[in-house]
């Protein structure tokens, strides 16, 4: 019996070292990436420049982390003042996405942001808005609702620039226009020109 125990304890113990999975002990796994450096419940962060608010971001969980700079919002509202100390922008949304490194915001779900100086209201599923160049941009198949001085319309591939205060759809638009003056009302659907 002994002589039989042996090389199946031998056999057992070959299988279990080829067939055992293997640690890279010699790379270093980063938790910073995976765990949040802070964690934030009913949040409210306000930016100031010279003694003035100029942008709010207030959430119900907000994470920040670490290495990558990345933080994450959730039911987020937020607000931004002009250089005349009179709120310019307000907007909220389920989700939030901040990379403050390169400067890239995408919001998701419910999303809703009102520009006072431009007039405007847009509503849509998911934004992203790029500090860098002042674009807002909406995916290809993405619907966006817009209403602007009597103008309301949607489309899909919308693109904004804040440098020239303009908007665009690449696709299909469809809309109405209210002359608030006349009472007039004009509605239409197009494609837009590709």
């Amino acid at each position: 019996m002994r002589k039989i125990f042996r090389p199946l304890l031998l056999i057992q113990a070959l299988l279990f070292s080829f067939l055992s999975c293997s640690l890279k002990y010699d790379e270093g796994v980063s938790v910073e990436d995976k765990v949040p450096e802070l964690v934030f419940y009913g949040a409210e962060f306000t930016r100031y420049s010279e003694s003035s608010p100029t942008f709010r971001l207030n959430a119900e969980h907000l994470e920040q982390y670490k290495d990558n700079g990345a933080s994450y919002a959730e039911n987020a509202g937020f607000t931004t003042w002009n250089k005349s100390r009179e709120i310019d922008t307000e907007g909220k949304c389920g989700f939030l996405s901040l990379d403050t490194k390169n400067k890239v915001y995408t919001l998701f779900n419910e999303i809703e942001v009102k520009s006072r100086s431009q007039n405007m209201e847009i509503a849509a599923s998911n934004l992203r808005w790029n500090g860098n160049t002042e674009q807002l941009t909406a995916s290809a198949g993405e619907t966006v609702h817009i209403k602007k001085d009597g103008l309301e319309m949607e489309g899909s591939g919308f693109a904004a620039s804040g440098i020239s205060n303009s908007f665009s759809f690449k696709y299909e638009v469809s809309g109405t226009y209210s002359d608030e003056t006349t009472g007039d009302e004009l509605s239409s659907e197009t494609e837009a020109a590709q």
